[in-house]
């Protein structure tokens, strides 16, 4: 890689503006819990006591909670990147 800019016109800045705002939309998806609400309702329901059932939504939780865990992670370190990039530009 060059330190060279795109000459474009703009359309490389605009395509990162859109996965960008894409991005931000998924987030924003992620921050209703009525799903999670319902979840809870279900499982004080009957037939939530089997070991087979307890054990498949805990494995599940697990890989659920740490996908979330590593995209907070991954959000983070790609504005931090960002923001490097950002004050090596300026100076």
């Amino acid at each position: 890689m060059t330190d060279q800019h795109v000459d474009d016109n703009g359309v490389h800045i605009d395509k990162l503006d859109q996965r960008l705002r894409d991005l931000s939309a998924t987030f924003a998806s992620l921050g209703s819990t009525d799903d999670i609400d319902e979840i809870l309702q279900i499982i004080h329901g009957p037939g939530w006591t089997t070991l087979r059932d307890v054990f498949f939504v805990n494995t599940l939780l697990d890989v659920v909670q740490q996908t979330a865990m590593d995209a907070a992670r991954h959000r983070a370190a790609l504005r931090d990147g960002i923001r490097r990039i950002a004050e090596d530009t300026a100076s």
